[in-house]
């Protein structure tokens, strides 16, 4: 039975009733049982590969007495805090960060190609250049357009904001997914040892499906916080309210079919891709062709795939449909609405890979700082006295990317959501979110007027 939001304020200080739904009902079932058998096996296999004690968990006590695990909570600390705080940086300077973030784009591009220039090598001087023109066509197709993606940009930062909670569940499932990877480690290890490909397939397809898993649950859960927000934004309106308990039980119940099906579809494709190029690596030179096209076509399957994924969830997290009835929906929402392209999730993109590299960079610094003051944090690890500092600032960017990653994952789903509440509700946006939909608006208008003048019409700025 589906359940309502609740009803929502308007601006005469009556009520209506919102036409938002969320569907309790479990979607693609067979998916989930699936899965879940499949991870039942590789505990299984797990349990009889896994290494007794001995002098292996002696060396991991000994490596954990030494200062790396120092260095790495530290490291991790100070990314957690810079990227913390590019929330509020990113909120405050939305506007002037996707500017700075396609200007660094050209910048790159040229330093590449001036670079091959300088050394005199053609294919950096051509992959350069064509990467210039190609970014410096784009800024020009969409530099007015990016007063509506930082509006985009702004509007899901404040939502995330306003359910902090989300960042700590994303962390939470960060270290649920580094669990994954070491006891599919210990598990696929051995089990591959001595077997064919296609048992390596189906190792390979079991790491990516989970690895997929958690991240669109993640996906799926902000969306649904999102899509309480927009909607009915008393639920959403602490660090954790009810609305984010009712988003991680409905996604772990009612979407979690859904969200196994969408991942297997890409885990498969990602499975066929790293098994072609491990097979690959076994060619002669004559084969390379044909495998450098099937590579490049597995390459575009992949890319279509998550782009589906991508929508597919934000629609499911918001209304919890199937995953097929929400892409189909999802789809016809975008054509009904005429918007063929959209650069808003694309830009928003580009300003969080500058913010992760900033965070990266920054965090690479305090890891060459903290090598350099205590000299002993990598004795013993088989690092040379010459080598701590590159040592320490390649581990530390390392760590900052990663852990910024998280933060920029989850923001870049709630800018999915609410390109997609905006596209099916802006009417309730204006009754719930005035300022913000005000803000949204204007940049609309000014990025697609036409467009602004037949889909919103009935909202007055």
């Amino acid at each position: 039975m589906p359940t309502d939001y609740g009803s929502v304020p308007t601006t005469e200080g009556e009520e209506t009733k919102s036409s938002f739904q969320k569907r309790r009902r479990c979607n693609d079932v067979i998916f989930a049982l699936a899965f879940l058998a499949h991870l039942g096996v590789i505990v299984a296999a797990w349990v009889t590969y896994e290494p007794q004690g001995g002098e292996e968990g002696s060396e991991i006590e000994d490596f954990a007495d030494r200062g790396v695990w120092k260095f790495v909570g530290t490291c991790g600390a100070i990314a957690l805090i810079l990227s913390t705080l590019t929330l509020f940086f990113m909120y405050w300077f939305s506007d002037e960060l996707v500017e700075i973030a396609l200007v660094v784009s050209l910048l790159c591009t040229a330093a590449v190609a001036g670079y091959g220039v300088y050394i005199w090598k053609i294919y950096m001087m051509v992959v350069g250049g064509v990467a210039f023109l190609a970014v410096l066509v784009f800024t020009f197709c969409v530099w007015k357009k990016i007063p509506f993606a930082a509006a985009n940009l702004k509007t899901a930062i404040r939502a995330v904001r306003t359910n902090f909670g989300l960042i700590f569940l994303a962390y939470v499932l960060e270290v649920v997914a580094f669990g994954w990877l070491i006891l599919w480690i210990d598990a696929a290890g051995a089990g591959m040892s001595g077997e064919g490909w296609g048992m390596v397939f189906l190792y390979l397809l079991s790491f990516f499906w989970t690895q997929q898993v958690i991240n669109n649950l993640q996906h799926t859960i902000v969306s649904s916080m999102i899509g309480t927000w927009w909607y009915n934004p008393t639920d959403a309106n602490s660090c954790w309210d009810d609305g984010l308990n009712a988003a991680v039980c409905h996604s772990l119940t009612f979407s979690f079919g859904s969200i196994c099906f969408g991942s297997l579809l890409a885990g498969i494709v990602q499975a066929l891709k790293y098994l072609h190029r491990m097979v690959a690596s076994q060619e002669n030179r004559c084969g390379k062709c044909v495998t450098a096209c099937i590579d490049c076509i597995l390459s575009c399957i992949q890319d279509a795939v998550e782009y589906f994924n991508k929508w597919a969830f934000t629609f499911v997290g918001i209304h919890g449909d199937s995953y097929i009835g929400s892409g189909k929906q999802v789809m016809a929402l975008f054509k009904q609405r005429g918007w063929s392209s959209l650069v808003g999730d694309v830009l928003a993109d580009a300003v969080m890979f500058t913010m992760k590299i900033s965070v990266a960079i920054l965090t690479a610094l305090a890891g060459w700082w903290l090598v350099n003051k205590d000299d002993d944090i990598f004795v013993g690890v088989g690092v040379s006295a010459e080598d701590d500092d590159a040592i320490g600032f390649v581990a530390g960017g390392l760590i900052g990317y990663i852990v910024s990653s998280i933060m920029m994952e989850l923001v870049g789903s709630a800018v999915n959501a609410v390109i997609v509440c905006f596209a099916e509700a802006p009417d309730v946006f204006h009754n719930n979110h005035r300022e913000l939909c005000d803000e949204m608006l204007k940049a609309w208008k000014r990025a697609y007027p036409d467009e602004c003048e037949d889909d919103f019409s009935s909202i007055k700025v």
